[in-house]
């Protein structure tokens, strides 16, 4: 499982499991088939492709696109 900590710039594609626990500013993109739990912050746009599954406990400052994925939201998703 990849872990993302730090400060992140720019958008990033995920093709692996992964835990996004640091603050990326830019749009994330989830490959199919791929889990992935969002718990620090996002500045930008989260795509799950279909098959995908992502839980976000943390905060996305963008839009959440998920036709075909699975997404569980306990944190918080705002539109800038």
């Amino acid at each position: 499982m990849r872990d993302l900590s730090g400060i992140v710039s720019g958008a990033i594609r995920l093709d692996s499991d992964a835990d996004v626990s640091g603050i990326v500013s830019g749009d994330i993109t989830v490959a199919m088939g791929c889990r992935v739990t969002i718990s620090g912050m996002v500045r930008g746009d989260v795509t799950a492709e279909p098959g995908a599954e992502v839980t976000i406990t943390g905060i996305v400052n963008g839009a959440v696109h998920a036709e075909g994925a699975t997404v569980h939201v306990t944190g918080i998703v705002t539109l800038p």
